[in-house]
């Protein structure tokens, strides 16, 4: 069973993360960090630091451990880009990082990093499921 991270937002074009953290449970894996449940993490973030501070570093310890690394990419989504770059640059080559583009690719903003040998570009959740890690 893999490790799973889910970056994006809480619903995506896909849609909620948390759905879909519930199909991958339900298969056996584990959601690596479930940071759409944390009650204690308030925007504004920086106001909020004592809660916030905590939670990043959570984030990017849990993308570390993850054997599999999923992007939701949306329009502001500046923390799960952050989240995306941790993966890339861990430096692990066995973990599956993804991004999923959606039905229609073009409509979805695309970052040069998409294109990284440890990214594979998806499109849409069907593919996600016929990994064989799923």
């Amino acid at each position: 069973m893999a490790e799973v991270y889910l970056a994006g937002k809480v619903n995506s074009n896909e849609g909620s993360i948390s759905g879909f953290a519930d199909e991958l449970e339900e298969r056996g894996h584990t959601i690596t960090y479930k940071w759409w449940e944390a009650k204690a993490l308030k925007k504004p973030y920086l106001e909020h630091i004592e809660s916030s501070r905590p939670a990043a570093v959570r984030m990017v310890e849990a993308v570390r451990r993850s054997d599999v690394t999923i992007l939701f990419p949306e329009a502001r989504i500046l923390g799960a880009a952050i989240e995306f770059g941790a993966a890339i640059g861990d430096i692990n080559e066995n973990r599956e990082i993804i991004v999923v583009l959606g039905d229609e690719a073009t409509e979805t903003r695309q970052s040069v990093f998409y294109a990284h040998p440890q990214v594979i570009a998806i499109q849409g959740l069907r593919e996600i499921r016929s990994r064989l890690w799923y």
